[in-house]
């Protein structure tokens, strides 16, 4: 008999559908939400994880690392409002939005857009919920709003 044992680490995009507003930005903008950490395979199953750090993404690439608690909200499913007093920097956060891992978290969950732009594809942003929009689209095709 044998036992395969592994270590690696994951991330994991977790859904959210609020604005938050940024003061820097000037506005509201809809936020990529995600987990980072440490699992321990068994036989190639997740058996227990840890060394959770929360991380939201601007649309812009900024990174800022969530507050511990109101990740856990967001991760649960709980009705959570994020704030940017729940939003900071931190070196992890720093890594993250310079592709760290080969690239943005937003490349990463939802594909290259700015490979789409580098194609002569013009990119905007819907003004309402922050979506890359590559196409002449006259409503968001994620939020339904009108762009004009």
């Amino acid at each position: 008999m044998f036992l395969m044992i592994g270590v690696n680490d994951g991330q994991t995009a977790l859904y959210y559908e609020k604005l938050v507003y940024f003061t820097h930005l000037g506005r509201a903008v809809n936020v990529t939400v995600f987990v980072t950490f440490t699992q321990l395979l068994l036989f190639f199953i997740p058996t227990f994880k840890w060394n959770k750090h929360y991380y939201v993404q601007l649309p812009n690439g900024e990174v800022f690392e969530l507050n511990a608690d109101v990740g856990r909200a967001v991760e649960r499913g709980r009705d959570v409002d994020i704030t940017e007093k729940d939003c900071f920097r931190s070196s992890t956060a720093d890594y993250y939005a310079n592709g760290g891992f080969g690239g943005s978290i937003k490349d990463f969950f939802f594909g290259d857009s700015q490979n789409n732009a580098s194609n002569g594809a013009d990119v905007r942003y819907c003004p309402h919920c922050g979506y890359p929009i590559v196409d002449d689209f006259d409503y968001c095709p994620k939020c339904g709003k009108p762009l004009k």
